[in-house]
This record gives C-alpha cells, sequence and structure tokens, in this order.
C-alpha cells in the first residue's frame, strides 16, 4: 500500500466516523392546516421516519403535504409531541362515517 492510499482511507474512515456524530438533536412535522398556521403534529429527538430513505417518499405518509424540519437545538424538544397516530384514527373514523352516511343516503 502506498502512503497515498494510506491516507485516503483513513480520510474516508474518519469522514464516515463524522457522519454519524453529526446528526439532527429535534425533529419536527408539521401538517398543513387549512388557515395560514401549519400544524405541529411531530417533535422528537428521534427521528419519525427511516433516514436511509429520501424524505420525500416517507414524510408524505405520515400526513398528506406534511413538512420535516431538523434542528440541532434539543431545549425544544424537552416537550415530545406525537399526533401521527391520533390523526390517522381521526382520518379513519371519519372516513369510515363517510361511507356509512353515503350508503345510508342508498336505500
Amino acid at each position: 500500500m502506498t502512503a497515498a492510499s494510506v491516507l485516503r482511507a483513513a480520510l474516508v474512515l474518519s469522514a464516515c466516523a463524522w457522519a454519524q456524530v453529526v446528526s439532527a438533536a429535534c425533529y419536527f412535522v408539521y401538517a398543513p392546516n387549512n388557515e395560514l398556521i401549519n400544524e405541529l403534529i411531530y417533535r422528537s429527538n428521534v427521528a419519525p421516519v427511516d433516514l436511509s430513505l429520501p424524505l420525500h417518499q416517507t414524510v408524505s405518509q405520515l400526513s398528506p403535504g406534511a413538512r420535516m424540519f431538523f434542528s440541532l437545538d434539543e431545549y425544544n424538544c424537552a416537550t415530545e409531541v406525537n399526533l401521527i397516530a391520533e390523526r390517522a384514527q381521526i382520518a379513519a373514523a371519519r372516513n369510515s362515517r363517510e361511507r356509512r352516511l353515503r350508503e345510508e343516503q342508498r336505500f
């Protein structure tokens, strides 16, 4: 091995180690609201989606039109917020109710 290849390998290993250290400390997910203000539906120091996949594929599964932000500030993550499951239950109940009403109107 030449000195250049050893240096290159050391550089790659240090870059990989640094990439693990540099990460977001807080994740925020906002869902669009009918008003001008977006609604906070998730805040935690744990990522709500698989970060190995592109965000445009995963964040929209949390809530249609949702947007995710990262912050290095852990102060705002002191209180966790997770309304994703609650919003999914409300949407399922609303869809079920609308479907039941449509079936009743047919008869």
